[in-house]
C-alpha cells in the first residue's frame, strides 16, 4: 500500500467513526489540483444518495493537504471523545446536531435522547411566549414585577432569579420568571397551549434516528393546569431529541429571511439568558450562545430534571445541543455542561472555519 491509497484509508476509516458524509471529502480530494504528486485511482466509497458509488479521480495532492482532509475528518469524532468525557458517566444525555442538515455529529446514551419522557419544564417557555406574541396576547412592552413567591397546584414554583425591576418578554425569558409566564399563560387557553406543544414539535418524532418515543400534552382542565403547561410544568412530556428539534427549528429561524417580531423577540430572549439570566453559565467568550436552561419536577421523588438547549453562534447557528440530567438543575447542572459543549465544538474548528 503507497502512502496516498494509506492515507485516504484512514481518512475513509476516520469518516466511519465521525458519520460525516464521504462524498464530501471526497468531492474536496477530486477538487485538488495542485502540488507535488500526481495519483490515479477509484476508490469505493459509501455515499449517502446512492448505498455504493465509485468514486475514480485522477488528482494533484500533497501529503499536507490530505492530512487537512483528514484532519477535518477527525474533528467530529474528537468531538464525540469531547461529549463523554463533558458528561463523565452522568445519568442523562446530550447531543450536538448541524443546525442545517439535522446530521447528528456527537452524542451521549442516544438510546436515552430518543426514549425518555420526562416534562420539560422551563425550556418550554419560549414556546409559550411565542404563541402569546403571534396570537396578540401579550405585547413584547407588557410588564409585570415579579412577586417571587408562587404556588401553583399544590407546587411551589417560585422564582429564583435575582431581584430586578419590571419584566418584559426578553427579560422575562432571560430570567425565566414563573410569575410572568404563570400570570400571561393565562391569557392562553387550553387548545392553544395544546397547539403551541403540537406546533414545536413536541408531539411528533424528531426525525433525528428511528424507534424514537412520541411526546404527550393532555388538554388543561383548569386554570391551574394551564398555567403549570405555560411553564413547562404540566401534564406533559417530551424526549430529548424532540426539544432538540425544536431549538435547532429556532435556529433555523433565526436566520430566515422572513422572521416575524415575535421571533425575533424570542431570539433576543434566548441571547439574553445566555448573557446575563439563568443559562449565563452556558456563555462563551467569543461566541454568542443562545439558550435556554429548565428545571422540572419528577413524578418519581422530590428530586428535579435538568435541561438546556440552544445553539450557536447565535446570529448564524451552525450547530444545535440538548443536555438532559436525571437529577439536577437547568441553571447550576445542565447549562454548565452545555456551555463545555459549545466550547469543545468550538475548539474542535479548525483555523480559519471558527465562526
Amino acid at each position: 500500500m503507497d502512502v496516498f491509497t494509506g492515507l485516504v484509508t484512514g481518512l475513509f476509516a476516520a469518516h466511519l467513526a465521525s458519520r460525516i458524509p464521504f462524498r464530501v471529502e471526497a468531492r474536496k480530494i477530486r477538487a485538488c489540483s495542485f502540488l507535488e504528486k500526481r495519483h490515479s485511482g477509484a476508490v469505493l466509497l459509501r455515499s449517502e444518495s446512492d448505498p455504493v458509488h465509485l468514486y475514480n479521480f485522477s488528482v494533484r495532492c500533497s501529503l499536507a493537504t490530505i492530512v487537512v482532509l483528514l484532519g477535518t475528518t477527525v474533528h467530529a469524532a474528537d468531538l464525540n471523545m469531547s461529549l463523554a468525557q463533558i458528561m463523565r458517566g452522568r445519568s442523562g444525555t446530550a447531543v450536538v446536531v448541524d443546525a442545517a442538515s439535522g446530521q447528528i455529529l456527537a452524542d451521549y446514551r442516544p438510546e436515552v435522547a430518543a426514549r425518555r419522557l420526562a416534562r420539560p419544564g422551563s425550556a418550554f417557555k419560549p414556546f409559550t411566549l411565542l404563541a402569546l406574541l403571534q396570537s396578540g396576547k401579550l405585547r413584547s412592552t407588557d410588564s409585570l414585577v415579579c412577586r417571587r413567591n408562587l404556588h401553583v397546584g399544590g407546587h411551589d414554583l417560585s422564582c429564583s432569579h435575582p431581584q430586578t425591576g419590571p419584566l418584559q418578554a426578553v427579560s422575562a425569558l432571560a430570567y425565566s420568571c414563573n410569575d410572568f409566564f404563570a400570570t400571561f399563560g393565562l391569557r392562553l387557553t387550553a387548545r392553544d397551549l395544546q397547539g403551541v406543544f403540537t406546533q414545536a414539535g413536541f408531539a411528533s418524532p424528531s426525525g433525528f434516528v428511528s424507534n424514537e418515543a412520541v411526546g404527550s400534552i393532555h388538554l388543561a382542565g383548569s386554570d391551574e393546569e394551564r398555567q403549570l403547561q405555560a411553564i413547562g410544568e404540566g401534564d406533559m412530556k417530551i424526549t430529548p431529541l424532540e426539544m432538540l428539534a425544536a431549538y435547532r427549528n429556532l435556529a433555523l429561524r433565526r436566520t430566515a429571511a422572513d422572521t416575524t417580531e415575535a421571533e425575533r423577540t424570542v431570539f433576543r430572549g434566548l441571547e439574553a439568558a445566555t448573557d446575563y439570566g439563568m443559562a449565563r453559565l452556558a456563555s462563551l467568550a467569543g461566541m454568542k450562545i443562545a439558550g435556554k436552561t429548565g428545571t422540572s419536577r419528577t413524578d418519581q421523588g422530590a428530586w428535579t430534571n435538568a435541561w438546556f438547549s440552544g445553539y450557536a453562534p447565535a446570529d448564524k447557528p451552525q450547530i444545535a445541543v440538548v443536555v438532559f440530567l436525571e437529577k439536577g438543575t437547568g441553571p447550576g447542572d445542565a447549562a454548565v455542561l452545555g456551555g463545555e459543549i459549545f466550547r469543545a465544538w468550538f475548539q474542535s474548528k479548525p483555523e480559519g472555519k471558527k465562526p
